[in-house]
């Protein structure tokens, strides 16, 4: 039979994300993480939240399918454990989906804590109620079923960006960012640099300074206007 290597494999042993070093990056929003790996790991701008509130943070579990198909969908819902974010490569196709709101719910009762799809879902209001924090490229009505092929937990990308299981993804109003796990404590001790330059710079403009001082502005300012 004709068939990726990766088809049909499910592998439910791999390392997740600690607990408490998500919890560390959920002070952030994606831009500042997405700027602390120097502009890499946002997936393309298209994937969005179904609702512009919704924010995830969790560990990766990996889903490979068929555009339009929800048969490995279904049974990553059986190998999903609290705090795991679904992400599905279905192949970026907007016009079928692989996902609705039955299935969002059985994850949500499993306990995920977020789903991407690099592609469509359907019954988009059952899934703002039922299922956990939606992204995907757009919602569409048809579906082609649950005949495979597939695969769960192994790598795949999802809007470009490489995904492994066990990766942090991060996801807001602006879009989502992975974090790659071997990465993560060197990206948030990044991130919270970041965030302590910022907090310190409006403390700066409140006091009084000018943005050109405070950002150091004037000798690229120079090169414009002849200083």
């Amino acid at each position: 039979m004709e068939q990726h290597s990766l088809h049909g494999q499910t592998i439910s042993d791999f390392k997740r994300a600690p607990q408490s070093l998500i919890e560390r990056f959920k002070i952030h929003d994606t831009a500042k993480v997405c700027d602390s790996m120097g502009g890499y790991g946002a997936m393309e701008f298209e994937i969005k939240p179904l609702e512009n509130n919704m924010r995830v943070f969790g560990s990766a579990l990996t889903v490979l399918t068929r555009p339009g198909d929800a048969l490995y969908v279904q049974k990553a819902i059986d190998m999903t454990q609290p705090g795991d974010v679904i992400v599905i490569n279905a192949g970026g196709y907007k016009d079928v989906s692989c996902i609705g709101e039955r299935l969002g719910g059985f994850f949500k009762q499993k306990g995920a804590v977020g789903i991407i799809v690099d592609g469509a879902v359907r019954d988009a209001a059952g899934m703002v109620t039922d299922a956990p924090p939606t992204f995907a490229r757009a919602s569409c009505i048809r579906i082609f079923g649950s005949m495979g092929p597939g695969a769960i937990n192994v790598p795949i990308t999802c809007g470009g960006v490489s995904v492994n299981p066990g990766d942090i993804i991060i996801g807001d109003r602006d879009g989502v960012v992975v974090v790659p796990l071997a990465d993560a404590e060197r990206v948030a001790d990044l991130a919270d640099e970041h965030l302590a330059g910022e907090l310190a710079r409006m403390e700066e403009v409140a006091s009084g300074r000018t943005i050109e001082d405070v950002f150091s502005l004037t000798p690229k300012l120079a090169r414009w206007t002849g200083r």
